[in-house]
């Protein structure tokens, strides 16, 4: 089988983790990382594969597919500039993922190991679902929000465009978290999140606000 040239990018920590997922689904060749923060990364090596600085990165567009590995939802500026050079984007989903065949999960994103996503639930672009996460029925996750290693979010809740959701966070039904929001590591959400603030504890409760997002 052909495999679909694919450039990742971000060179942080969660690179090779993305890579594991994206080698074991046997559809794509990454040849190539793509970096925009360090420039002296440019130029070297990681895992076996060049480094390109993002002003480099232009002509790949015509061959390659992209997927952003950052974990933080500040990736969207990265892949924004990506997408106005023409790149398209790869959806990934490791084969021991289950997504129901009534759900639909968008362009760009990034399904781990060990995820569950139950009927009549859309995960919007460029989301991350990392290992072991559980998105119940009837749920919406909108663009470029993060759910962290052991995340339960159950059914009929909304999670906004950024927001991001620590480590075994869980996140009871018909819950709302709102744009930007962080859900503290190990939290257990209980009432709906409003945009913009971090919640943590059990129940979670606001701790902050947020001004420059996450």
């Amino acid at each position: 089988m052909n495999r679909q040239p694919l450039a990742i990018l971000g060179t942080s920590l969660f690179a090779p983790e993305v890579l594991d997922v994206v080698e074991d689904t046997g559809r794509f060749d990454v040849s190539v990382f793509i970096e925009n923060w360090d420039r002296e990364k440019a130029g070297g090596t990681l895992l076996d594969r060049p480094i390109v600085w993002i002003a480099d990165a232009a002509p790949m567009a015509a061959t390659h597919e992209a997927l952003c590995s950052l974990g933080t939802t500040r990736r969207r500026g990265f892949i924004e500039d990506i997408a106005a050079m023409g790149f398209r984007f790869a959806t990934v989903i490791h084969p021991t993922s289950r997504i129901s065949r009534r759900s639909t999960v968008g362009e760009g994103s990034f399904v781990s190991a060990g995820v569950i996503v139950a009927a009549n639930t859309r995960i919007g672009r460029h989301v991350i679902l990392n290992r072991g996460v559980l998105v119940g029925h009837d749920t919406t996750i909108h663009a470029y929000a993060t759910l962290s290693p052991g995340v339960n979010v159950a059914g009929v809740v909304t999670v906004d465009e950024g927001a991001y959701i620590g480590m075994g966070a869980i996140v009871l039904d018909r819950i709302h978290i709102g744009a930007g929001s962080v859900v503290a590591a190990g939290a257990v959400v209980t009432k709906d999140v409003p945009p913009r603030v971090q919640v943590a504890g059990i129940p979670a409760r606001v701790i902050k606000s947020i001004d420059d997002g996450r």
